[in-house]
């Protein structure tokens, strides 16, 4: 087997394992990403119709546990919290989220993605 031949079986996906590779577009009642892979801006929606978006490129860090994310930029502090988190965090580290949906009553299920509430603080100076 020459070098090319083991290179391109190395990229194979090896059966049952999940590909790290995102997919190409995830809707969801409280996330999408963004088709064209780059979107400018994290747009937060509310549940009384309120909107902010805030500038990717404003993100210094982005910390994760089992029941919230928590996203830092120079000015504030935006905590997600819910259950089941942690597919949205893996779309977000990669700036993939076009926008996250806050609960709006229309979670029936005992399981899977579920963003209960959406805070954004103002840091001090």
């Amino acid at each position: 087997m020459n070098y090319r031949e083991r290179l391109a079986q190395s990229r194979m996906p090896i059966p049952g394992e999940r590909s790290a590779e995102p997919e190409d577009f995830v809707s969801c009642p409280y996330f999408a990403t963004d088709k064209s892979r780059n979107p400018a801006c994290l747009d937060l929606r509310f549940r009384n119709g309120e909107r902010k978006a805030f500038p990717y490129a404003y993100f210094t860090q982005i910390n994760f546990d089992a029941e919230s994310i928590e996203i830092r930029t120079a000015r504030n502090k935006i905590t997600i919290t819910g259950r089941s988190l942690t597919r949205l965090y893996e779309y977000l580290v990669i700036y993939r989220v076009r926008y996250v949906q806050e609960n709006i009553g229309i979670d029936t299920e005992e399981d899977g993605i579920f963003v209960k509430d959406i805070l954004v603080e103002e840091l001090d100076d």
